[in-house]
């Protein structure tokens, strides 16, 4: 198998993954360098939101119980 690498405008890299994703013979690797150019403050947000879907992923495991929304809602209330 041949490996490239692309470097695609910002505007247009969503368009860009849904088109080659739907190339069967295509498997595309992940990148970490995305995250390496995120700030400080952005870094700390991306880390919560990768934690909110691995806790996701273990409520839906059974790994993990999760909080009635209305609990959510009352501790964001106060």
């Amino acid at each position: 198998m041949k490996q490239i690498t692309l470097s695609i405008p910002e505007s247009k890299f969503s368009f860009f993954m849904k088109l080659i994703k739907e190339l069967n013979f295509v498997q595309v690797a992940e990148s970490s360098q995305h995250e390496e150019s995120l700030t400080p403050e952005q870094k700390e947000t991306w880390e919560n939101i990768r934690t909110g879907f691995e806790e996701l992923k273990l409520v839906d495991q059974g790994n993990h119980k999760a909080r009635p929304i209305q609990a959510l809602l009352d501790e964001l209330d106060a």
